[in-house]
Parts: structure tokens; sequence; C-alpha cells
């Protein structure tokens, strides 16, 4: 009789429609147990149910299928509850989504400039690294050399260009790393000791380097370098030499000063008294080192009158 009643009454039939469609899904869904508690929750409201209970009833409420179908609504909400109660504690699980591709940024590029198109870098005195020279062009009269400042730079051009010898002026007197500046020295010494290419502002930054470098090695390499352009020292690099042959710690470095000026006596190059005192005081000294006393002494008789 309940199955007829469903086929005749539609709100029924709709009940019973969605009710199965219920069953249906859950049907497909991976059996889950249900939690002892809830099961026995379950069971207790059940024979809670079973028990005779006097109560005054509606006509509606004593219909079979009517009870029928809320006791299948119920089934229907515990299994639900019991498939989200079993399942919420699995952890979520999120596909991972793909990363997102940056293209990388270049922070340190390679340019290949002209002295004077490297001559606003310069400007603002930055910090000068990983100085390299390269080798002359026998074709022409260009050199080069290779630094780091904000991008790896190679300058190209002629020595005696304006632009070329200020920057080499600048590579002497800021390379930071001594081995930098003593490279930077040979490199001098190789390029600007050949005919034609000597230069006072060059000397000038050699005579600078001879006065302020801590290291006796260096100092050593700039004595020896103007000694090799005696056309190119002015009297400001001559007073570098004699500062140096006056007070430098070192031995060795006094000898080199003596012999660069000994060097420039014999070129011809006048000296005026105080530097012809200082070589006067250095040929006589008692406590100076011999080898010093006696170029001291070769200077003094090459001077012209």
């Amino acid at each position: 009789m309940t199955h007829q009643h469903i086929e005749r009454c539609a709100t029924c039939g709709a009940e019973w429609a969605g009710y199965r469609e219920t069953w249906q899904s859950l049907g497909d869904l991976p059996e889950v147990e249900v939690p002892a508690a809830l099961k026995a929750r379950f069971l207790a409201s059940v024979g809670e149910l079973d028990a005779p209970v006097v109560q005054f009833k509606r006509p509606a409420e004593s219909r079979p299928h009517t009870r029928w179908l809320a006791q299948a609504a119920a089934a229907v909400i515990i299994a639900g509850g019991s498939y989200w109660i079993g399942h919420r504690a699995i952890p979520i699980q999120i596909a991972p989504s793909p990363a997102t591709v940056n293209a990388p940024y270049s922070i340190a590029e390679s340019r290949v400039l002209t002295a004077s198109a490297i001559s606003p870098d310069i400007e603002g005195r930055p910090d000068i690294q990983n100085v390299s020279f390269l080798d002359s062009n026998a074709n022409n009269d260009d050199v080069g050399l290779s630094f780091d400042i904000t991008s790896h730079v190679t300058v190209h051009g002629r020595a005696t260009d304006k632009s070329m010898v200020r920057l080499m002026r600048y590579v002497l007197e800021n390379e930071a790393h001594t081995p930098g500046r003593s490279r930077a020295i040979d490199w001098v010494k190789t390029t600007y000791s050949r005919p034609g290419n000597g230069n006072l502002e060059i000397a000038d930054a050699l005579a600078t380097v001879l006065r302020n470098d801590s290291h006796e090695g260096v100092r050593i390499k700039a004595v020896e370098t103007l000694n090799r352009m005696p056309g190119s020292v002015s009297s400001d690099t001559r007073e570098a030499l004699i500062q140096a042959l006056k007070s430098d710690p070192n031995p060795a470095v006094r000898i080199k000063a003596v012999e660069a000026l000994a060097n420039l006596a014999r070129s011809g190059a006048t000296f005026d008294s105080a530097t012809v005192d200082t070589l006067r005081q250095k040929a006589v000294q008692g406590d100076e080192n011999v080898y010093v006393r006696v170029k001291a002494a070769e200077a003094l008789s090459s001077i012209h009158p």
C-alpha cells in the first residue's frame, strides 16, 4: 500500500525521488566505517522510538507511509553525517600549481668602449676591481685594459689619447688591491716608456703612487718606471723622487730613487738647489746604504751647471 500511495501522491513521489537520488549518490562514494560514538547515539535513539509511548497523534502522523518516509530521511541524514565525520580528519591535499617562472635579470653586463666613452663613468670615482691589461696590437697604436665597475668593461684606444691617459691615471691611483696596482705599473712601464708615448700626467700619477702607496714593492716599481721615462718627469715628479730618497723607510726604494735622479742628471735635467743639497747630504751620510751614497755622488757629478 505504501508504494501505491507514493505512486498516486505527487508530494510523496517528489520526496521519494529526492531520497532515491541521495541514496544513489551515496552508493558511489567509498564505504566509511561509522564512528562508534555516532553509532551508539543512533542505536540509543532507535531504542527510544521502539519503546511504547503514550501520546496523541494527529491523523497524518499515524500514517504508515509517512512514518516510513521519515525513517528513510533520518537514515539518509545519518549516513551523510557519518561520511562527513569519517572524512573530515583526512588532510586536504591541494594540487600544487605550476611555479611562476621569472626571467633572470642581468646584473653584470660586459661592455667594450673607447677610453673617451668611459670617462663619464669614472667621474664619481667608483671602486674599480679586477684590472687586466691587453697586449697592444702590432698593426696599430691601440692599447686596452679590462676592469669591473658596475659592469665588466673593456676599454681600448691610443695610449697617447687624453682620455686613455686619464683612465690609466685613475687606475693607478684607485686600484684597491696590491697585485692590481703592481700589474698596472708594469703595463704603464711597457706602454709609456716607448718613444713618443711619454706623458707628464702618467709620470705624476706614478709620483703619487711613490708618495702614498703602503707596499714597498709597488713603490719600487713606480720608481723603476719613472726611471724609464726621463723625458716625462716634471718638477713635481722630481720632488717625489727626492722625498723618497730622503725619507722612504725601505732602502731598496731609496736606491731606486737615487738611480732615477742620476739618470735624470745624465739626461740634462736641471736640478734646483734643494735637490742638489739632498744629493750632497746623501753622498756623505755615514749611516746611509753604501750603494745609495755612491749613486748620489754619481748624480752630483752628472749635474750640468
